[in-house]
């Protein structure tokens, strides 16, 4: 006998312990103010100031995190993996790589929102059946699809950020190699060239430009764009501008030989792409016309072969 108030009594347990655990995964971290006031209460007092009242929550809360803390460490652990909560700077790196404009901490929040409201979602949803065995079901669904949430957006915004490099990289380096030509040299032909342009290579040379002002070397910029770079041929651009910018080289005509080489491979890749589409668009034919002409050309056979 199914009772619907039990099924959505442990959907809501179920839902709770999800977003328990993602926020524990998390780690906020407490206010600066919270964590030194321990250590400025003698100089407080020192001042003249009130002792500050107990904090006996916190010593529990200390203990149990010492105690417990061990134990939870692997879930906890392989929880946060799969949110994608790696460190800050790996984070942010993947989000500029992804496009994505939101800071890490929206980012997290988001990512917990959809592991909690996901499964709680989908389980109530399978309440309307009735049924314990696809409210269970519901729920680990709802589970999955909230946990590859993220993950799944930064793979398509890295993707799609990718492919908008890939074809900017040839007309960026036709306009610098104009600029260049001019007798201007490489930081002055980018502060010329990016108030004009827009795009995820304009945005890079824009924060290598930032760097420089920042007081990093030029190469350096370069390099460290050429490092954090998602796609291998922004990497070697951004590296054959740090080998450029240390002189010797012959900017503008090698910037135009990079544009027709990037040209080049950009033209094959999308050559090879619209090849394995077609031969995507063709598998469905097969699938399902094959068995109809092979219908209608053993359907005579019988009357063909025994005259009936």
């Amino acid at each position: 006998m199914n009772v619907p108030g039990a099924d959505m009594a442990a959907a809501g347990a179920a839902g709770a312990a999800v977003l328990t655990g993602a926020w524990r995964a998390a780690r906020p971290q407490r206010p600066a103010q919270a964590r030194l006031a321990l250590y400025l209460e003698r100089a407080r007092a020192q001042l003249g100031a009130a002792p500050a009242a107990g904090r006996a929550p916190l010593a529990a809360a200390e203990v149990l995190r010492r105690t417990l803390g061990p134990l939870g460490a692997v879930p906890l652990g392989a929880l946060a993996r799969a949110l994608g909560f790696s460190s800050d700077e790996q984070l942010e790196l993947r989000l500029r790589r992804a496009g994505m404009g939101c800071s890490c901490a929206a980012y997290r929040k988001s990512c917990l929102y959809w592991a909690a409201g996901a499964p709680v979602g989908l389980g109530t949803l399978g309440l309307s059946t009735g049924s314990a065995g696809l409210v269970s079901l519901f729920f680990v669904a709802g589970l999955v699809v909230g946990l590859r949430r993220g993950p799944e957006r930064l793979a398509r915004g890295t993707r799609r950020r990718n492919d908008k490099v890939r074809n900017d990289l040839p007309t960026v380096a036709c306009a610098l190699a104009l600029r260049v030509d001019n007798n201007k040299t490489l930081p002055v032909a980018l502060s010329d060239l990016l108030p004009r342009g827009d795009g995820p290579v304009v945005e890079d040379l824009a924060r290598a430009l930032h760097l420089m002002d920042m007081g990093y070397g030029e190469t350096s910029a370069y390099e460290l764009l050429a490092t954090e770079a998602g796609d291998p041929a922004a990497s070697r651009f951004y590296r054959f501008l740090a080998v450029a910018s240390t002189g010797g080289v012959d900017l503008a005509p090698a910037l135009l030989e990079q544009a027709d080489d990037l040209r080049r491979q950009r033209r094959e890749e999308v050559e090879r792409s619209a090849a394995r589409r077609q031969m995507v668009l063709v598998l469905p034919n097969m699938v399902f016309m094959a068995p109809v002409l092979f219908a209608f050309i053993l359907a005579p056979l019988p009357r063909l072969l025994f005259g009936r």
